[in-house]
């Protein structure tokens, strides 16, 4: 395994970890991780129900993303974003949803568990209230065909001290 992909790994555990404690939380139950086959990127169990879990990343721009992940990685040469003046997210959020959806892949395994959730890590640093609507506006844009492999999608955002988790209504 290279070491980006040690640090995609951490990152989505996380992540996913971040997920299940708030489900937990949310609902009273006991989710729990019990296998990695990647993909999914995790299989969660409580008391009386298997589901699983994708995880993916939106980041604020590609520059952005080529910066954080080049800084997290051990041994690869640090690429800093240009200072240039962002206006909003790009549309990598709607991009990386409809990538996943669109994914064969997850049929087989939604036929398996029944629909699971996406979890989509939101790597924008200026997130505000006001970046939701842009995301919202971007996505009502967007017509997707739901494929019924994911129940719903949360996602996770940086905040002063840790994560956010944020249930995105998308049916």
């Amino acid at each position: 395994m290279n070491k980006r992909s040690e640090v995609k790994g951490k990152h989505e555990l996380i992540c996913i970890t971040t997920f299940i404690d708030e489900i937990n939380r949310r609902h009273r139950s006991v989710y729990k991780v019990i296998d990695t086959p990647d993909p999914p990127d995790a299989i969660i169990q409580s008391n009386n129900k298997t589901t699983w879990v994708e995880v993916v990343t939106a980041h604020m721009s590609k520059a952005f993303a080529k910066d954080i992940w080049s800084f997290a990685t051990p041994a690869e040469t640090h690429h800093p974003m240009m200072c240039n003046v962002m206006v909003g997210p790009d549309t990598d959020f709607v991009q990386v949803v409809r990538k996943k959806n669109d994914l064969a892949s997850y049929e087989a395994i939604r036929d398996k568990y029944g629909a699971g959730y996406l979890v989509v890590s939101v790597q924008y640093p200026h997130f505000k209230d006001n970046t939701l609507k842009v995301m919202r506006k971007l996505w009502n844009a967007t017509t997707f065909a739901d494929k019924g492999c994911f129940r719903s999608i949360y996602l996770i955002v940086r905040c002063y001290k840790g994560y956010v988790v944020v249930l995105w209504w998308y049916k």
